[in-house]
């Protein structure tokens, strides 16, 4: 288990989706669950909580693993009282509250493109263990290495990346913009080295673009820590704007958005796609993996599609026979590949957590996604849906059980009003930096160009809203989050997207409430379509079992396994035994 943001953890098991979604047997399967609970339980210790667990479990579902996967974690839990008399610890606050969910109830989040600051560079760049990696400029070395390099970790001892990490990433440019030029005017050593180096009237007028400041650093050699703080951002920034641009993405991730929401960006209903989207399925600027997303997405949006029109739209798309076979592999992820030929459609069981019925909500304006109101993101994430349910004590017991109910009393009530004046971003660096000012002569957002433009506010209060969001995420919050309420633990079979991260957060402000996020591992789509190529073949959920489990192990020993708890589980147990 890492943690890998203040709110943030992960299991680091990404080979899970194997044995999960396509296991040889129910032995390797139960095995695995087995394992994923017992890193749910070193982290509910670590956490010091006991917590009342619900789980997703749709009406007539043809999956169970989240119900698997709950009984499993309460009976690690009671187990573990058991042998350590010291837990769960005394504290002043209500119990937790453990959600658990799979990757299968929405597969709309990990496909479509977002253009968050730190979703965004996650799924258009090359990032390793917190790095970003990415070509030097005149890089056309036969040596690998020369032609590339890396960028300084990215985490929260960043002040900028911790404040500008879940902003559109259109805001993101401007405030590292706004801040450079803010530094450049009011240090007289940079102005007047920069005004010697390119003209006095450099310095005085602003830097507008992202290559004039990678220019400006290479300029101001001297000033080695302030180019630590700007440089691997205006690189990223200037890289994600490349990419965007080649890629054809504002074009690309408007068809996303509308099949998504099942509406146009004015608010029409999205009738008809095929015009927008066949032509970037046979443009060759058009990355095959987008067009493997676009197509799993329409795929998703009409619930399935006719086979005859699905070859037709591979035809246009000539998608190699490995990405063909990922969108196959949609099906063992529970999304429905061929149209029904009954004309009575199944009823969803899901309710309004359904794909259709959340898009629809939606877009009333019901919950909407008001903390990023531009047009290529209007979609939301079901599992933010899920948070707010739960803090408001709203969440469908019929699709979410519990495994033993909570008096309301022990849940905290509804949640009350967070005062404007309390923002509500934990932990925020002492050093944070401020956010733009929004009345900035130079502000980009007079220049942005189509693809970042917002949706038209609805209202005064609205229009104002993006001008004090940013202040109040660069201010600490006051207090422990709990007394406004039990924790809320969730957990993704499957994998949390950066998108449900940042929802995260989001939910966290707009509710007062402390929300813990995590999954078997992060997922970003590049990850997700490489595993869908290869989740069809069954001995690969072998290749996802721990080192002391060889992949050679017959069934048989897999069995035993997983059916038998011997004493060693206990041992296992035994070591969050306070001495």
């Amino acid at each position: 288990m890492a943690a890998v943001e203040s709110n943030v953890y992960s299991l680091e098991q990404p080979r899970s989706l194997f044995p999960l979604y396509n296991p040889v047997s129910m032995a390797v399967q139960t095995y695995e669950l087995e394992k994923i609970a017992k890193r749910i339980i070193s982290t509910l210790a670590t956490l010091g909580e006991y917590p009342h667990i619900r789980y997703y479990e749709p009406l007539n579902a043809r999956s169970n693993l989240c119900n698997r996967l709950a009984h499993q974690v309460q009976s690690e839990l009671d187990a573990l009282c058991r042998i350590d008399t010291d837990f769960p610890p005394e504290s002043p606050f209500k119990r937790a509250v453990l959600i658990i969910v799979d990757r299968s109830m929405d597969m709309v989040t990990p496909l479509v493109h977002e253009f968050t600051y730190q979703a965004m560079m996650n799924d258009l760049l090359v990032v390793e263990g917190g790095k970003v990696i990415y070509k030097q400029e005149g890089g056309a070395s036969t040596d690998s290495n020369a032609a590339q390099a890396q960028s300084p970790s990215l985490d929260e001892g960043d002040a900028i990346w911790q404040l500008i990490r879940h902003w559109h990433f259109a805001e993101a440019v401007e405030y590292v913009r706004e801040t450079f030029n803010k530094f450049i005017s009011e240090n007289k050593a940079a102005s007047a080295a920069l005004g010697h180096a390119e003209g006095e009237g450099a310095a005085a007028g602003g830097i507008d673009s992202l290559k004039a400041m990678k220019d400006t650093l290479s300029a101001l050699p001297q000033f080695q820590e302030m180019k630590a703080k700007f440089s691997v951002h205006i690189n990223i920034c200037a890289e994600c704007q490349t990419t965007f641009a080649r890629r054809r993405l504002e074009q690309v991730a408007t068809v996303e958005q509308n099949l998504s929401t099942g509406e146009l960006a004015d608010g029409r209903p999205a009738k008809n796609v095929m015009p927008d989207m066949v032509p970037l399925l046979v443009d060759e600027d058009v990355s095959p993996l987008d067009k493997v997303r676009m197509l799993m997405l329409y795929i998703i949006s009409l619930n399935g599609i006719q086979d005859t029109e699905r070859r037709r739209l591979l035809e246009h798309a000539k998608l190699s026979l490995e990405e063909i076979q990922a969108i196959t592999n949609l099906n063992l992820m529970g999304v429905r590949l061929s149209h029904s030929l009954d004309k009575k459609e199944e009823k969803d069981e899901r309710g309004h957590y359904a794909y259709r019925q959340h898009a629809k909500k939606k877009a009333k304006g019901k919950g909407g996604n008001d903390d990023n109101p531009y047009d290529l993101s209007r979609w939301v994430p079901i599992l933010k849906t899920i948070m707010q349910e739960q803090a408001k004590n709203t969440l469908d017991p019929t699709i979410f059980p519990w495994i033993a109910e909570p008096p309301i009393s022990e849940l905290g009530g509804l949640t009350k009003t967070v005062s404007k004046s309390q923002p509500l971003l934990a932990r925020s660096p002492a050093n944070a930096l401020t956010p733009p000012d929004p009345n900035h002569p130079n502000s980009l957002r007079t220049t942005r160009p189509s693809w970042a433009t917002k949706r038209p506010p609805e209202s005064k209060n609205e229009a104002n809203k993006d001008e004090t969001q940013k202040e109040k995420e660069a201010k600490t919050v006051g207090g422990d989050l709990r007394k406004n309420g039990p924790r809320i633990i969730l957990f993704v079979l499957g994998g949390v997207t950066f998108s449900e991260m940042r929802s995260c957060y989001e939910v966290m402000r707009e509710t007062g409430r402390e929300i813990i996020l995590g999954g078997t591992h992060i997922l970003n789509p590049t990850q997700l379509l490489e595993s869908l190529k290869e989740l069809h073949k069954a001995d690969a959920a072998l290749t996802s079992l721990s080192p002391t489990t060889p992949a050679t192990a017959t069934l048989p020993e897999l069995d035993k396994r997983a059916s038998v708890v011997d004493d060693g589980k206990k041992k296992k147990l035994g070591m969050f035994k306070k001495k």
